[in-house]
């Protein structure tokens, strides 16, 4: 699944934002979360994005034509991120594995998180583009 969720990123950042994508080492702080779960034969996992402000605007640039966004915004964007890339993961495993079933659930806007996270994260995956970072994991 992981494999999948890291396609799926690439896929959002290079195919939809048009950005160049790389891995990163750090994530930084002050970061706008959002979590959503995916099923897999009816097992769920949870998946955690987390943004700084700075990087969802580079992202409202793009889809939405401004940037500086409010709260509600933030709000709005982190949830429509996270339906698109972990929808695109849910159709790359449909598309690999024919016999299980993939739901995705109701992405949930965490609002601004500070680290240390008060969620157990693993398969952690950093990325950077015009040099904002970006973090999806997995809950523990």
């Amino acid at each position: 699944m992981k494999k999948a969720i890291e396609e799926a990123t690439k896929y959002f950042c290079e195919e939809i934002l048009d950005f160049d994508i790389k891995d990163a080492k750090t994530i930084g702080k002050d970061l706008y979360g959002a979590s959503i779960p995916i099923y897999e034969d009816g097992k769920e996992t949870n998946w955690y994005l987390f943004f700084k402000k700075d990087t969802l605007n580079e992202v409202a640039k793009v889809l939405l034509f401004e940037d500086n966004l409010n709260e509600d915004d933030l709000d709005d964007l982190l949830k429509e991120i996270s339906n698109l890339i972990i929808g695109k993961a849910k159709v790359l495993l449909e598309e690999k594995n024919h016999s299980n079933t993939y739901e995705i659930g109701t992405p949930e806007f965490l609002g601004k998180i500070s680290e240390p996270f008060p969620i157990k994260l693993k398969n952690k995956m950093v990325f950077k583009f015009k040099n904002r970072t970006f973090l999806i994991a997995q809950k523990a």
